[in-house]
């Protein structure tokens, strides 16, 4: 077998069923590469294995791979970077006003990031994200590629409010409690944590009008 003939993930997917954790001179002696350093180098890079020790190293799981690959608490970070007028909005304010309590419909393989921005900005955060080399969908427009991992869900508007939430711009919590209601099935729980975070005094009232419907 010749490794520079594979590709990193097919070599990974060897690896795998091959050992979990591996020295150099182990790697070296089953698969005969040129460079066998540079290659694990390489590996540890992409986020298929992880170096464990002076010259060890394991295979990462799936999950491990995509927790590195896309990396979740990087994506929201990197918001701040743009110096551009936002509030995170839907399953985000949902998120950031549960203080990270309650989280649907995302999973390190499929983690849209929504994002209301202005409307004469959006040439600037298309040129931002594609100089970080990050995926987005501008909301509205046809879906050109598949979308996957980490990517940004963007709302283009006129204008909108704000409010500060553990140091990033969100839509105001009462915008967040009416998207939840035009949510329920999916967010009833969500509004019962923030009645109970806030003291809104909206659960039973809430649970009242749904029943009587």
């Amino acid at each position: 077998m010749v490794i520079f003939e594979m590709t990193y993930y097919d070599l990974w997917i060897v690896l795998w069923s091959w050992k979990r954790e591996f020295t150099v001179a182990e790697f070296r002696s089953i698969f005969p590469s040129p460079s066998p350093n540079k290659v694990l180098h390489d590996m540890v890079k992409k986020g298929l294995l992880e170096r464990v020790g002076w010259g060890r190293y394991k295979v990462n799981s799936p999950r491990e791979y995509l927790e590195v690959r896309f990396n979740v608490r990087d994506a929201y970070e990197l918001i701040k970077e743009a110096g551009m007028d936002y509030a995170f909005t839907g399953p985000d304010a949902v998120f950031f006003w549960t203080k990270g309590g309650y989280n649907v419909d995302r999973f390190f393989a499929f983690y849209p990031i929504h994002l209301k921005i202005k409307k004469d900005e959006l040439a600037k955060w298309k040129s931002f994200f594609e100089s970080k080399g990050r995926s987005f969908h501008v909301n509205g427009e046809p879906i050109r590629r598949t979308l996957f991992g980490t990517f940004y869900v963007l709302y283009p508007e006129d204008k909108f409010r704000v409010d500060e939430v553990a140091g990033f711009k969100v839509i105001p919590l009462a915008e967040t409690i009416e998207f939840c209601k035009r949510n329920i099935y999916s967010y009833e729980p969500a509004l019962e944590m923030l009645d109970e975070m806030y003291g809104l005094g909206l659960g039973a009232k809430y649970r009242e009008t749904e029943t009587n419907i």
